[in-house]
């Protein structure tokens, strides 16, 4: 038993590899993991500027279909194919599953088989890389930005990051994980726990990506569908399942301040009768 549990959780000790080859290996997973947990961030940041895209598209006036020399095929199959819908309800997914997590730990069950999530988690990672490498390519040949949009109240602002940050978690433990783990060790290692190392630096390149991009720009979510409804212009199923995601995302935020004002609270009741009795 003891050396199976060894087995899935290093693998690379038990096939005779190196100590070397065994950092290299340790290595390329922190930075692949680190790259691939920013992908849900980002996705959130490609749609915010595609909403924005749209907004601007249908206020230049009557003709709601942009000529030929002035976007790209990808900026058009983005905007006006369905196309930004289809990513809204992955991104959408892996949110309802971190919500169900936040709010259930770790009792959440996941009734399929440890080989079928791994399949799960290897198509969702494809589709949202591929979805987000075009539309970023389309939103940089337009020079697409969320920057006018307007800002919002701080404690929504804090709610969001929170959110967002809690999802990208649950994204890196549950889908980028066994990924990685099976690409560079060959199996998945359901003991594995990120180091505090791991976790700060996935935790400072997504401050980074907050505070350079998403501040600014990922309120269109939310702002733009009530401008469009108040302008009476065509609001588009994707701009309500974004608007829907904010404050899906937003929920996720509240969750967690809940939990942890619930636990200071649980904390120093348990340790101020301690601290009574010494004195």
């Amino acid at each position: 038993m003891a050396a199976s549990t060894q087995e899935n959780i290093y693998p690379h000790k038990l096939k005779g590899g190196s100590s070397g080859a065994a950092a290299v290996k340790e290595g390329c997973r922190i930075i692949a993991t680190t790259f691939l947990s920013l992908l849900l961030p980002l996705s959130f940041l490609l749609l915010a500027r595609l909403s924005t895209a749209r907004y601007f598209f249908l206020s230049v006036g009557n003709d709601k279909t942009p000529q030929p020399n002035k976007i790209t095929l990808l900026t058009f199959l983005f905007l006006y194919m369905k196309t930004t819908l289809i990513l809204n309800l992955l991104v959408s997914l892996v949110s309802v599953a971190a919500l169900t997590h936040c709010l259930t730990g770790n009792k959440a069950a996941i009734f399929i088989t440890q080989r079928r999530r791994s399949y799960a988690a290897w198509i969702l990672l494809f589709l949202i890389q591929i979805f987000l490498s075009l539309g970023i390519h389309g939103t940089v040949d337009m020079e697409i930005n969320s920057y006018t949009m307007g800002s919002l109240v701080l404690p929504r602002r804090l709610f969001l990051v929170l959110g967002l940050h809690e999802t990208m978690v649950f994204w890196r433990d549950f889908v980028v994980k066994p990924a990685v783990d099976e690409a560079v060790f060959g199996v998945s290692r359901e003991g594995f726990r990120f180091s505090w190392v791991e976790k700060v630096v996935a935790a400072v390149a997504f401050g980074n990506l907050w505070w350079r991009r998403l501040r600014d720009e990922a309120e269109a979510l939310v702002v733009l569908p009530w401008i469009m409804a108040e302008l009476r212009m065509d609001v588009g199923v994707a701009d309500v399942v974004g608007w829907w995601l904010y404050y899906l995302t937003a929920a996720i935020g509240v969750v967690r301040v809940v939990k942890g004002f619930v636990w200071a609270v649980t904390w120093i009741f348990k340790y101020w009768p301690d601290k009574k009795e010494r004195f």
